[in-house]
């Protein structure tokens, strides 16, 4: 909820300081931007969190270091993708060198998040992301407030400057918890460190996964540039709205992974959702979409700011909540998928989705409806919700209830083939 405030405060401050067009601009290079981070990521701090879950201690050094050389070649590929995109949209060579600094701080202090969970220190691993987001704001503040001017390519720097804040955070948090040799157990569920190439081999199912369901806001937002960059802004404003239950979802499966892994050697590990539940988490979501699409609220807010051209973003604020469910119900499918070694699945039900709502939306949005390519965006989320759901109840045959969702165990700890 830090990130989500300080991420709010950040777009708000863009918002009261730039003019529709250019903010659409930037929005979309930090669209680009926060999706192929995944790419350099690779699930790696899901991964790292759960081989130190696994390994209990004795072979911390050795997976860290595997994570740091894992990491190496993905993320390389993904700042260069990231730097060449910024460059060209912002106009500038000097947003090459601050998206390329940038990008590669994040999977670093995100790989340094992972490392944190797996040894039981929540408190630290939740510090790194806000302590970079305030790195984010708190320039962009200064610059807004001392006159001195913003422009899109100075927000850039501010946001890529926060990232590298970040990274020293993650940095010092990760040496000074590191386990001493007198507190390393003897018993562990791993039998030996995995190799950086083991330990990406790992990761990439989940990578691509992830990588799947991020590109989905960004189809989005590309396809809203065939109307116009103000429409782009609209897009970007419901999208922001989205990213909450978006980073709860994110949250349910960092904080699953590990406890799920550590059960799996119990074998004991289940999850329900009632029917209830359900209707009790959806329905508020409904009728505030439902007040924001058949009443003038939006339209007041801006008005009231100075920014009535901001009105236009209604049906996607309205939209944006209907998807708001099954992104934070998907959190819970993909941890204990991830947990029970369906990486495979989780890519393949992505990606698949995400192809079909792709091309879905791009058709709609060149017959002219960019709200009924939003719609589609929607559709997407609840379908690979729902057929992830479906893929737990196939893994539990026992299951009676529509709803009920307790894995399948085994007795002995998930081998690297098995993802």
């Amino acid at each position: 909820m830090a990130i989500v405030i300080a991420q709010l405060g950040f777009r708000g401050i863009l918002v009261l300081a730039l003019a529709p067009t250019a903010y659409g601009r930037l929005t979309l290079v930090l669209s680009v931007y926060n999706t192929v981070f995944l790419i350099g990521a690779s699930g790696l701090p899901n991964s790292v969190a759960r081989y130190i879950a696994l390994s209990t201690g004795e072979h911390d050094s050795a997976i860290v270091r595997s994570a740091i050389w894992a990491g190496a070649g993905p993320t390389a590929i993904a700042a260069i993708i990231v730097a060449t995109v910024s460059a060209l949209l912002l106009r500038s060579p000097l947003a090459f060198l601050f998206a390329a600094i940038g990008l590669s701080s994040l999977i670093y202090s995100l790989i340094s998040t992972g490392v944190l969970r797996g040894r039981g220190r929540i408190v630290l691993a939740a510090s790194i992301l806000p302590i970079a987001a305030v790195g984010e704001v708190a320039p962009l503040a200064i610059l807004w407030l001392s006159g001195v001017g913003l422009t899109p390519l100075s927000a850039f720097a501010a946001f890529c400057f926060g990232n590298l804040i970040g990274l020293i955070a993650g940095v010092i948090c990760t040496v000074r918890t590191s386990p001493r040799a007198v507190d390393v157990p003897t018993i562990s569920g791993l039998g030996s460190a995995p190799s950086p190439r083991q330990l990406l081999g790992f990761s990439v199912w989940l990578g691509a996964a992830a990588v799947a369901i991020a590109i989905l806001p960004l189809i989005m937002r590309a396809i809203a540039v065939i109307d116009s960059y103000v429409v782009v802004a609209a897009v970007d404003i419901a999208l922001v709205l989205l990213s909450i239950p978006q980073r709860l979802g994110a949250l349910i499966v960092q904080a699953s992974i590990p406890h799920a892994t550590r059960a799996l050697r119990t074998g004991d590990i289940g999850l329900t959702i009632s029917r209830r539940e359900h209707v009790v988490l959806i329905v508020p979501f409904v009728l505030v979409a439902a007040l924001l699409a058949f009443t003038p609220a939006v339209a007041w807010l801006f008005t009231a700011i100075g920014r009535p051209g901001y009105a236009k973003s209604a049906p996607y604020l309205a939209l944006a909540l209907l998807a708001a469910p099954p992104r934070i119900l998907y959190g819970l499918v993909e941890g204990v998928l991830a947990a029970n070694g369906e990486g495979r699945f989780l890519a393949s039900n992505a990606w698949l989705i995400m192809i079909a709502a792709g091309a879905l939306m791009l058709i709609a949005a060149m017959l002219g409806s960019v709200e009924m390519a939003f719609a589609v965006f929607v559709a997407a989320c609840w379908a690979i919700y729902i057929y992830g759901l479906r893929r737990i109840r196939r893994l539990s045959p026992s299951v009676q209830t529509a709803y009920s969702m307790t894995t399948p165990v085994s007795a002995s700890t998930p081998q690297l083939d098995s993802i």
